[in-house]
C-alpha cells in the first residue's frame, strides 16, 4: 500500500494524509478566483459609467459653448439688419472693408470640426447651426458684391431676417433643451 501512495505523498503532511489542508487550499483558491472576477466586473462597470459620464459632460460643455456663440451671432446679425437702413454703405463701400467689419464669431463652430464629441451632438442642432452659418454667409456675400443698397441687397437683408428668425425659433430652443436634458442626466448619474 505504501508503494501505491508514494506518488501522492505531497498530500501528506507529517506523514499522514491531510485532506482538510488541501480542501481548505482549494476553497481559498476558488474564492480568490471568484473574488477577482467579481471585483473586475464591478471595476469594469465603474469604468464604463465613468466613461459615459465623461462623454456626456464633454458634449454638454460643447453644447453650452455652441449655444453662447450661436446666440451671440444671432444677436449680431439682428443688429446688422436693424442698422442696415441707417448705414448701408458700411456694407457696400469697398474702402470701408465691409468683410472685415461684418464677421461672425465662429471659433467654437470651427473648433468643433476637430472634436471627437461633435457627432454626439443632436444632428438637428448641427444641421440648424450649419445652415445658419452657410445661409448668412451666402447673403453677406451678395451684399458685399453690391455697389449700393439696391433690390438685391434688400432681398439679401430680408432673407437674413428670415434665417435669423428660423434660428431663434427652431435651432436655439432645441439646443437649449438638449443642454437641459444632458444636465439632468448628468445630475442623475452623479447621484
Amino acid at each position: 500500500m505504501r508503494g501505491f501512495l508514494f506518488p501522492f505523498r505531497f498530500l501528506s503532511v507529517s506523514g499522514r494524509p491531510n485532506i482538510e489542508f488541501w480542501l481548505t487550499q482549494c476553497v481559498i483558491l476558488a474564492s480568490t478566483v471568484i473574488g477577482v472576477y467579481l471585483a473586475s466586473f464591478a471595476g469594469f462597470q465603474i469604468a464604463v459609467d465613468f466613461d459615459r459620464y465623461q462623454t456626456m459632460s464633454d458634449v454638454s460643455n460643447l453644447e453650452k459653448s455652441l449655444e453662447a456663440e450661436f446666440g451671440d451671432n444671432i444677436e449680431k446679425v439682428e443688429t446688422w439688419i436693424a442698422n442696415y437702413p441707417e448705414a448701408p454703405m458700411t456694407w457696400h463701400a469697398q474702402t470701408l472693408a465691409p468683410r472685415e467689419a461684418h464677421k461672425l464669431d465662429d471659433m467654437v463652430w470651427q473648433t468643433m470640426r476637430y472634436s471627437d464629441r461633435t457627432l454626439e451632438v443632436n444632428p438637428k442642432v448641427l444641421t440648424g447651426v450649419r445652415r445658419f452659418y452657410g445661409d448668412i454667409e451666402a447673403q453677406m456675400t451678395i451684399l458685399f458684391m453690391q455697389q449700393n443698397a439696391n433690390g438685391y441687397a434688400r432681398k439679401a437683408m430680408e432673407k437674413m431676417t428670415t434665417i435669423v428668425a428660423t434660428a431663434r425659433q427652431d435651432v436655439l430652443p432645441l439646443l437649449q433643451s438638449e443642454i437641459k436634458r444632458l444636465d439632468s442626466e448628468l445630475a442623475d448619474m452623479a447621484n
